[in-house]
């Protein structure tokens, strides 16, 4: 076999190896949750939230956390839609109302955090608490937290008071 056929196999062999890991690659990503943009943890199909954050689309866990982005970061993050806690559907921020502080936390942690004697270590900062669920109605947020508590408030006073 000449030296050009040699590098024509090789050539051919290569490409084909790229597609499938390429092709691998793509079935894998498909297949992983989403992940919040800040904190990493998987979206949560009823808190959900789409914020402008750095001058793109992104993808948060819960209203606490894309507001939370905004106090950190020192950028405004704009909440662009939410995700209606009971049912699922989009919501728009300015006819939504959230529960803050309820007992319910999609993004608590399910594990504790161990410190380095093996003990649990105390969280003193959570940046997806206190959380915030959001309604399309205020009745059913008051609903909800009189099962829940936490305080039922415009989401628009929320999101102002997380920019102060």
């Amino acid at each position: 076999m000449g030296r050009a056929r040699q590098f024509a196999l090789f050539a051919i062999v290569a490409v084909v190896a790229l597609a499938t890991g390429y092709g691998g690659w793509r079935a894998y990503v498909r297949t992983q949750p989403e992940q919040c943009y800040a904190c990493q943890r998987p979206i949560h199909a009823h808190s959900r939230t789409v914020a402008l954050a750095n001058g793109s689309s992104r993808l948060f866990c819960c209203p606490a956390c894309a507001l939370s982005e905004q106090r950190q970061e020192g950028k405004a993050v704009r909440v662009t839609e939410l995700t209606a806690f009971l049912s699922g559907a989009k919501l728009s921020p300015n006819d939504a109302y959230v529960v803050k502080g309820s007992d319910v936390n999609m993004c608590a942690q399910a594990h504790e955090i161990i410190d380095a004697d093996k003990r649990p270590a105390d969280v003193h900062y959570d940046r997806c608490a206190p959380s915030l669920l959001a309604f399309a109605q205020e009745r059913e947020a008051i609903q909800f937290s009189r099962e829940h508590g936490g305080t039922v408030l415009p989401f628009r006073e929320v999101a102002a008071s997380y920019a102060k």
